[in-house]
């Protein structure tokens, strides 16, 4: 079972930076924390107002307003939110939340996440619920197109800035695998480089064993628990997308 999150608003050596009270909470499936670390509103622009209504259906709906547009969210009420709409404004009727997008709202492939803020022309979605890493979408403001999905951990964003076309990010990429390192070791670590496309700067470090035994100790997960490594990323969007990774590997076991 996916634990729910609160709504926001929303290099070889291997290491653990994460405090065995964290792991521990982590063992017991409590939930996360309200968004990813770094996601915090001084980082985006501040919206003119947010307002929540219920609409015909009896569902919940969010409406996050801005002088050109609005994020139209509905199902916020649930672990899993629809897809958004993006409405632009200016120039047109008021918007009413708990009404029905009108033909000028585009929607958003948001199924199942949140809007955690805007920053100039990007808009940034997070899922709703999570299962030890955190995917997170960027969406361009003016058009509603994807430009990029990425997923974060709970270390969560540590760099973040927007300026005209021009977005960078740093951050821990989250990656869960589908074996247990303290089980495969250097076999599932391969599996893992293999199934997950591990940049190849990553994929060249050895299997974070010692990492992830202390997480698994401090955590007192069963060994044969599917391990989730994460290495940090420096992204940079300008049209298209440069990424540069490398270690240290971190690694925990999936809650």
């Amino acid at each position: 079972m996916r634990p729910g999150r609160a709504q926001p608003l929303s290099s070889c050596a291997a290491l653990v930076g994460l405090s065995a009270g964290f792991f521990a909470a982590l063992s017991v499936g409590l939930p996360a924390p309200a968004a990813a670390e770094g996601w915090n509103a001084a980082r985006f622009d501040p919206p003119a107002k947010v307002e929540t209504a219920t609409d015909a259906e009896g569902r919940e709906i969010t409406c996050t307003f801005y002088p050109d547009l609005v994020i139209r969210e509905s199902d916020t009420g649930t672990p899993e939110p629809g897809d958004a709409a993006l409405i632009p404004i200016r120039g047109g009727p008021p918007v009413v939340c708990r009404a029905a997008p009108g033909a000028s709202a585009r929607r958003l492939e948001t199924g199942g996440q949140r809007f955690i803020g805007r920053a100039d022309g990007f808009l940034v979605f997070e899922d709703a619920s999570t299962n030890g890493t955190m995917p997170f979408a960027v969406i361009d403001a003016g058009t509603g197109r994807s430009l990029f999905t990425d997923t974060t951990t709970y270390d969560g964003i540590d760099s973040f800035a927007a300026e005209g076309a021009t977005l960078r990010l740093g951050f821990r990429r989250g990656v869960q695998g589908a074996c247990s390192i303290p089980q495969g070791g250097a076999a599932c670590w391969a599996r893992i480089v293999r199934e997950d496309k591990i940049p190849a700067p990553v994929a060249a470090l050895p299997a974070p064993a010692k990492a992830c035994a202390q997480a698994y100790r401090a955590g007192k997960a069963p060994k044969d628990t599917p391990s989730i490594v994460s290495f940090p990323v420096r992204l940079v969007w300008t049209g298209s997308l440069a990424v540069e990774a490398d270690g240290p590997v971190r690694c925990l076991p999936t809650p």
